[in-house]
């Protein structure tokens, strides 16, 4: 388990919230939640409900697609400092597109997409630089998909 000011150093140094104010990053940590998971557990599967974004604090965890009912071979390794689980800010009832296991003991940083929606509705400067950060790492993974 880690506290706040633990929580808001993980966040600065995560690429999706490193650019914002320490206001906004204090607002986040106070939502976050510290989850562990074990080598070979799944934070989630293709086709779970997306309720959560996840900051890797330690540990390693695979991130592999998937295309329709199916995990693909496209995958990457998620290590601390880095964000997966964003289509928990996107639209009504988002669904995983991806599995996320652990490839060793990892512990996360949990944040409630609802939670950090509601957020964003009323700091919309960070909800913009968050998104904006989302909008060019999707942008970036689609051209790398369409390259290999």
């Amino acid at each position: 388990m880690i506290d706040a000011s633990e929580a808001q150093k993980v966040l600065r140094k995560a690429s999706l919230f490193g650019g914002l104010n320490e206001a906004a990053i204090a607002s986040i940590a106070n939502f976050a939640q510290t989850k562990n998971y074990e080598e070979g557990d799944e934070i989630y599967t293709l086709g779970d409900a997306a309720l959560s974004v996840y900051v890797v604090v330690s540990g390693r965890v695979r991130f592999s697609i998937g295309v329709g009912n199916r995990a693909s071979a496209a995958q990457s390794i998620m290590e601390a400092g880095e964000t997966f689980g964003w289509a928990a800010l996107t639209g009504e009832e988002p669904r995983r597109v991806a599995t996320a296991s652990c490839l060793e003991d990892t512990t996360v940083l949990t944040i409630d997409g609802t939670a950090l929606t509601r957020y964003f509705e009323t700091d919309t400067a960070s909800g913009y630089a968050v998104m904006r950060q989302l909008a060019d790492r999707i942008s970036r993974d689609l051209l790398a998909a369409l390259t290999t």
